[in-house]
């Protein structure tokens, strides 16, 4: 039961006697006292204490309840006896006014008026007025029975002057040791100095070399030990706390903390989470920001080995809005990589380790390298990726024995033999586990010896993983032992997939006409052949997944978003209230989406049958891979084309080329000077030229054009000026020029170049003068024209030639913008060849969709004429394909064929092409490190520079 203790007991006596096998109901009677001796009961015995204040002041983080002031008569009904004599009861009633609803007053007016009482009258009452409560008893009679804590030595004398620093830096010097993996010669060095410091009273200094010896031993693999030296550190706390210190109250804190995490690696789960529970509330109550991170981590950690993922989950939730340190994020990342598998959240878990593993390699920490790279290989263990298990794994050790960390390499080691089991590999999985034994005898912790015997047994017992994996967690406590072993569906239908359904899967996607059909139909017969409740086929819609088709009941995209990410096959499991499993669909080297199927609880169960309804779900993923990526094709061609908007609309592609120029024309559009486009044939400048006119602030007025290299030299003046009736032969009526249809708006003058030289003249003259004349006219009119010129000539060669005039060029190139050819910009290929291939079918009524080889031929090749010689050749290949189905690259003329076996047979070419790429490949592989990256090649450092500067790869 509890113990009632008055804080103030804490320090006049001694609670060993008291605490065994008891939980104390400590009562704070000194405003804040009570944390400090929550902290000392909760490492004394941990076991769940509570602590109530009582005061006037609120005290942070700490629920109130507020006391109502009691009346006069519910005061004067505490006092025994009842029947008070007239006088006495008069004086006890004038108390109960004045003590003003306060119990506390009350008695001490009463005490007052007793004593007044007795000294009138000589003697001491009869009946002493008393409030009704019985004589506390405590429990141990010798509780009193220890001396107080020793008292700080005398600072005049003893330690001599000089001796306290010279201990410190003795201290520093074991950390030194320990940091660099002479642990027994560091150990014994910090020993010494916490043993001297704590005899010349420096209880601080004492405490804080105690806490570095139990967080090495800790890291060592010896909790009982680190218990021993965190009891010393208590001791040493709370003698700094009686000498006045006033970090006492934080060490312990710090000390209550790392007691939790060796009581959690002594597999003690309930210990923990009591002394973990009150180094949370003490470290919120004082706003200690460092010390609320590491015991909430710390909270978490024993959270999840619990098994209660959401609790874990929402911990770590509640330090997000805090500012965390880089070394704090890198922790609480790991863990919470390891809670999303818990909560077999696998999109999160993989996404958060690499998230913290490519953080922790940029802090450069090895330490906090080893705990992300296990955390990641923790996740890809759970989401079946075993090589990716390997290379976690292999990063893992390199960093743990850089770090001096044995018992995280041997943490790490374990993943890699549930890897070699998975394999079936039994010989490695002994060679594995023999060597931890070798590596860590004695100073492997109970959780991590827990583990150790699990895949001991799974390896060697014949019985189902289910069942071992059941009886270790009811042997341990140990929940999180289940996230160790692959997930196991409770229930699903048929043993194997009938040769029958996949030839029959096959041949509708082969022979059906629309995409909608074939996928329904394909989704009615999984749904047949496996039983189950529902199945679909989810895409990729500008990002976000969306049901292309289905049978059957509801499905939730989260299992889809999971199989898309991780890009593997995720075999039924049961999830919530259902069962689940899913395939991914590839198509063209990427990820189109994925087929999804759900059961009901309380199907058919067939444990056998899981690898069979995964292969079926490959199976018929990867046949109806096309028409999934048909589907999502014509679904983006209804919607539009997506992302593109504004003046810039019309110019189509993601290249960064493409990207300066649509700056560049929403710079120029706003501004009013005459702008210059130069480009190739067919690359687009007339577009560019409308984007200039549709983003500027004559959008309302016209846009007209004019072929320069289309005009004959004797109609050159009507064209651009205009002519009156009868000024020449065939002059019937009156017309306006070019330059009078653009008043107010914006002329295009394409191929400029080809201007002769007296139209030159003319045109200089107007855009210098702003003002023109039709011929057979004397009155001159005033324009207001932008201009916007186009040239696929290089004006300043003319000009250099004596073929274009220096002044006009000056006049028209004010604003230039450069329009890079289609071979400088082969990403932007895929795009336009599937906006000019929906406009060509739908023009032919055709439903055939381009491969992903024969966009990447097209991407090969070097397009002369650039858009224009694009959109031709995509309409004249939707006139010779067929109307259904995938249009191959042979489909293509044969100068692509060409291009591509010139490319094929040049041996140099090939050799450099492939060594760039494998150079590059161990550049990524290392993360740039050029020593790690030419050890894996190996070469020498300096050889793998020569390599570089050959192959033209730069930092």
């Amino acid at each position: 039961g509890f113990v009632p203790v008055s804080v103030r007991m804490l320090r006049e006596a001694s609670l060993f006697p008291l605490l065994r096998g008891r939980s104390l109901f400590l009562i704070d009677d000194e405003a804040g006292a009570g944390w400090t001796g929550l902290l000392d009961a909760s490492m004394r015995a941990p076991r769940p204490h509570v602590l109530v204040f009582a005061g006037r002041e609120e005290v942070p983080t700490v629920d109130v309840v507020a006391l109502e002031p009691l009346t006069p008569d519910l005061l004067m009904s505490t006092i025994r006896p009842a029947d008070l004599p007239a006088a006495l009861a008069a004086r006890v009633r004038r108390a109960a006014t004045q003590a003003d609803g306060s119990p506390g007053r009350f008695a001490r007016l009463l005490w007052r008026r007793t004593l007044a009482i007795s000294d009138s009258s000589g003697r001491r009452p009869r009946a002493v007025p008393r409030a009704a409560e019985q004589a506390a008893v405590y429990g141990a009679e010798d509780l009193a029975a220890d001396a107080a804590p020793d008292r700080p030595p005398d600072p005049r004398g003893w330690p001599a002057p000089g001796e306290l620093v010279a201990l410190g830096r003795r201290v520093e010097a074991a950390r030194r040791l320990l940091e660099t993996g002479r642990h027994a010669p560091g150990e014994r060095m910090l020993r010494q100095a916490i043993g001297a410091l704590a005899r010349r009273g420096a209880w601080t200094p004492a405490g804080e070399g105690a806490l570095a010896l139990a967080s090495s031993m800790l890291k060592r693999g010896r909790p009982r030990g680190a218990h021993d030296v965190l009891d010393e550190a208590r001791e040493y706390a709370q003698r700094a706390g009686s000498a006045g210190s006033p970090g006492s109250e934080g060490a312990l804190a710090r000390i209550a903390t790392l007691a939790g995490c060796a009581w959690t690696d002594l597999a003690r789960l309930d210990e923990a989470e009591n002394v973990l529970g009150a180094a949370l509330a003490v470290a919120r109550a004082r706003a200690w920001a460092s010390l609320t991170v590491d015991a909430v981590l710390a909270s978490a950690r024993v959270a999840f080995w619990r098994g209660r993922y959401v609790d874990a989950d929402q911990m770590l939730g509640s330090i997000t809005a805090m500012e965390l340190s880089e070394r704090a994020a890198v922790r609480a990342g790991a863990m919470a990589a390891r809670i999303a598998v818990g909560r077999r959240d696998m999109e999160r878990a993989v996404g958060s380790a690499v998230d913290t593993s490519d953080r922790a390699r940029r802090l450069g920490d090895a330490v906090l390298v080893a705990e992300a790279a296990a955390s990641l290989a923790f996740a890809h263990l759970a989401v079946g990726d075993l090589d990716a298990v390997d290379r976690d794994v292999a990063g893992c050790l390199t960093a743990a024995r850089a770090a001096r960390d044995p018992l995280r390499g041997i943490r790490a080691r374990l993943l890699l033999a549930e890897s070699a089991r998975r394999r079936g590999r039994r010989s490695a999985v002994d060679a594995l586990l023999q060597r931890l034994n070798t590596l860590g005898g004695a100073s492997v912790p109970p959780i991590v010896r827990a583990r150790c015997a699990m895949l001991k047994d799974l390896a060697a017992s014949a019985a189902p993983d289910d069942d071992v994996v059941k009886r270790h967690v009811r042997a341990t406590g140990l929940d999180a032992l289940a996230l160790l072993v692959p997930a196991r569906a409770a229930a699903f239908g048929a043993a194997a997939p009938a040769v029958d359904d996949l030839i029959e899967i096959l041949r509708v996607c082969q022979n059906a006409d629309e995409e909608h059909t074939v996928l329904a139909e394909v989704c009615t017969r999984v749904r047949r052949q496996l039983r189950a409740a529902a199945v679909a086929f989810v895409g990729l819609d500008a990002g976000a997944p969306v049901t292309i088709a289905s049978e059957g009941g509801r499905i939730e995209p989260d299992i889809a978003g999971r199989a898309i990410t991780s890009e593997l096959a995720i075999a039924p499991h049961r999830h919530h209230d259902r069962i689940e499993a899913a395939a991914p669909v590839k198509y063209g080297g990427s990820i189109a989406g994925a087929l999804v199927v759900r059961w009901t609880l309380g199907s058919t169960c067939d444990l056998s049958a899981a690898p069979a309804a995964t292969a079926l779900l490959a199976m018929a993923a990867t046949a109806a891979a096309p028409a999934v990526a048909a589907a999502l094709a014509r679904r983006t061609r209804d919607a539009g084309v997506a992302g593109l908007s504004g003046s810039t609309g019309s110019l189509l592609g993601t290249s960064a080329a493409l990207a300066d120029v649509r700056r560049a024309i929403e710079r120029a559009a706003r501004a009013p000077f005459p702008v210059l486009v130069e480009g190739e044939s067919g690359s687009g400048k007339e577009l560019i030229a409308r984007a200039l006119h549709r983003g500027g602030t004559r959008r309302d007025r016209g846009f007209c054009t004019l072929n320069c290299a289309a005009l004959p030299d004797d109609l050159i003046e009507s064209e651009l000026f205009g002519h009156a009736r009868g000024a020449f032969t065939g002059a019937v009526a009156e017309r306006p020029g070019v330059f009078e249809e653009a008043h107010g708006g914006t002329l295009f003058l394409d191929e400029v170049g080809e201007l002769s030289p007296r139209a030159q003249a003319k045109v200089l003259r107007v855009i210098q003068e702003g003002e023109l004349r039709r011929i057979g006219e004397n009155v001159s009119r005033r324009v207001d024209v932008r201009i916007v010129a186009a040239t696929n000539r290089d004006l300043r060669a003319e000009v250099a030639a004596s073929r274009f005039r220096l002044d006009l060029l000056y006049r028209l190139d004010v604003v230039r913008i450069v329009v890079p050819p289609v071979r400088e910009r082969r990403e932007d290929i895929a795009t336009l060849a599937e906006h000019f291939w929906r406009e060509a079918t739908a023009r032919v009524g055709s439903r055939a969709t381009l491969s992903a080889a024969t966009v990447a031929a097209l991407a090969r090749y070097d397009w002369p004429g650039n858009v224009r010689e694009l959109q031709n050749v995509l309409a004249a290949l939707a006139v010779r394909s067929s109307r259904r189905g995938v249009v191959p690259p042979a489909a293509l003329p044969p100068l692509f064929g060409e291009s591509r076996a010139e490319e094929t047979w040049r041996l140099d070419q090939a050799r450099r092409t492939f060594d760039e790429r494998f150079v590059r490949a161990a550049l990524v592989r290392t993360g740039g490190h050029r020593a790690r990256a030419a050890s894996e090649l190996g070469v020498s450092r300096q050889g793998l520079t020569k390599l570089m500067t050959r192959l033209g790869i730069g930092d």
